[in-house]
């Protein structure tokens, strides 16, 4: 379970995971977006939270009952898209960076315990890392809405992070008699 800055800290563990396995020198892995990166003028990796969404698989789940006769609020489940651009002096490191932090992924689909940084850091909550392909359309319009031009880039989606909620367990009577009666529904024919 996790708190208010699980979106903070699931950035945080991403930023800190590519940082870690990137040899290369000169290469900087930040948060910003790819606009305030050209704005900088540095070189490096944007991991830039572009969208957040419901988790609507979730969101449907039990909800759990910390005891017989109470409930808990349903947290939020969300997923979070992130697109990560490479801005290098030449293309064919902005390539090279490409391909290593896709095999970085790859080889390491799930964010958990020691991946995991910030408010996250030591719990045993597990998050997926999920190549995320976009047409070159829905691309485009993400680089228009920046007002950059398009960069070498491609976008990851990490489910499903919840948000607790804050407020105390709800009372709730426990189920004490299950009914279930069923019926046959006959169409008469013309």
């Amino acid at each position: 379970m996790s708190d208010f800055s699980a979106i903070r800290a699931i950035s945080e563990s991403l930023r800190s995971l590519i940082q870690n396995q990137i040899t290369m020198a000169g290469v900087n892995v930040t948060e910003e977006s790819p606009r305030e990166v050209v704005a900088d003028g540095t070189t490096g990796i944007s991991v830039w939270l572009y969208r957040v969404t419901r988790n609507e698989h979730i969101q449907n789940h039990p909800v759990p009952r910390p005891a017989p006769n109470q409930v808990i609020r349903q947290p939020i489940p969300i997923n979070l898209h992130y697109l990560i651009s490479f801005f290098m002096n030449d293309v064919r490191d902005e390539q090279l960076l490409l391909g290593r932090v896709m095999q970085i992924f790859n080889d390491r689909p799930l964010l958990r315990g020691a991946d995991l940084a910030g408010s996250l850091a030591g719990a045993d909550d597990e998050f997926r890392v999920y190549f995320e392909t976009l047409t070159l359309e829905e691309l485009t319009r993400i680089w228009s809405s920046l007002q950059e031009p398009y960069r070498t880039s491609v976008t990851y989606l990490v489910e499903s992070v919840r948000i607790d909620s804050t407020r105390e367990p709800m009372l709730s009577p426990p189920v004490m008699i299950r009914r279930s009666t069923t019926s046959q529904i006959l169409v008469a024919k013309p």
